[in-house]
């Protein structure tokens, strides 16, 4: 689809047609992308160009997915996808849920619009967007996460809810690229230690946050008491897993603080207490979105390893 901003000329690739649940259920063996519809568009002027019929690759969000899906092009320019009961019953499906989840400090509105859909691809279960003391409130008001629910140190069980609007937009947008139908559903917390007592019962969860590399024997000074206190050392990612080989039933948390990382020693003491081991990319700090994809593709690798069979 060739999205139109202000800038530039926008190409889109879309490796899956997605569809919502309410398409699929209100459709009598037939669905129909109109004309106007942005993935009839991109059926035309990017798949199939002179065709008229094909296959294409489709699916339903958070559901199944069909590989060779029966299509074909009416006159108006509106796609017919072929839903017969065959068609229904595997996009009909629950997606299977990723083994990942992360917990982000909630970074500028314009970072975010760009982060989701590569988060959405990548395969993350639960994402839950958080306060920090280095990042900046004021991204909590931003316009896109205006329909989600915020919660604050006073809630009781924090429940993650399925994005809206903009928000679902962008998340599916990353699962169009992946070809996965699953995509992340949303917690928004207002400080990170009332996201953490949140996920204290969470008791399958392996739970790491990022955080640079200092040395053997790097010290802060922690201001309220006036007391030097020592930074302890992260481990890789390979160093953890060897120390902690995962189940092959573990889920994992990755936590990634903003572009100034998480705060020295306190939000680091407050990760220790709730049980995260420390993992690191080097000694470099690191930019928020550098950082989180590179641990996410890391993490996602070990993890299917863990549940990999083992040979005979």
């Amino acid at each position: 689809v060739a999205r139109q901003s202000s800038r530039r000329l926008v190409l889109v690739e879309l490796n899956r047609l997605m569809l919502e649940r309410s398409e699929l259920d209100g459709s009598n063996g037939e669905v129909v992308l109109a004309r106007d519809d942005r993935r009839a568009r991109h059926v035309r002027e990017q798949i199939w160009r002179e065709k008229t019929t094909a296959t294409l690759r489709v699916g339903v969000v958070d559901g199944g997915v069909l590989d060779a899906c029966g299509a074909s092009l009416r006159a108006d320019g509106s796609v017919v996808l072929e839903t017969n009961a065959g068609a229904r019953r595997a996009l009909g499906a629950l997606a299977p849920r990723p083994g990942l989840d992360v917990l982000l400090a909630v970074p500028a509105p314009l970072r975010l619009k760009r982060l989701l859909p590569v988060i959405s691809s990548l395969g993350v279960d639960t994402l839950w967007l958080v306060g920090a003391r280095r990042s900046d409130r004021a991204f909590f008001g931003a316009s896109l996460l205006r329909d989600l629910p915020r919660w604050t140190k006073n809630a009781g069980t924090i429940h993650p809810t399925e994005a809206r609007g903009r928000l679902r937009e962008l998340l599916v947008e990353g699962a169009e690229q992946s070809g996965f139908a699953a995509i992340p559903r949303l917690a928004l917390v207002s400080s990170l230690s009332t996201a953490l007592r949140a996920i204290d019962n969470r008791t399958d969860l392996v739970k790491c946050a990022a955080h640079p590399d200092r040395g053997d024997d790097f010290t802060v000074l922690h201001h309220p008491s006036g007391d030097i206190v020592r930074v302890p050392r992260p481990l890789t990612t390979a160093d953890l897993f060897a120390m902690r080989p995962p189940p092959p039933d573990a889920r994992l948390l990755l936590a990634v603080g903003p572009d100034r990382g998480w705060d020295e020693p306190d939000e680091l003491s407050l990760f220790a207490k709730h049980g995260f081991h420390l993992v690191t990319l080097g000694p470099r700090t690191l930019r928020t979105d550098v950082a989180l994809v590179s641990l996410i593709a890391l993490l996602s690798d070990r993890l299917a390893e863990a549940r990999r069979p083992l040979s005979p």
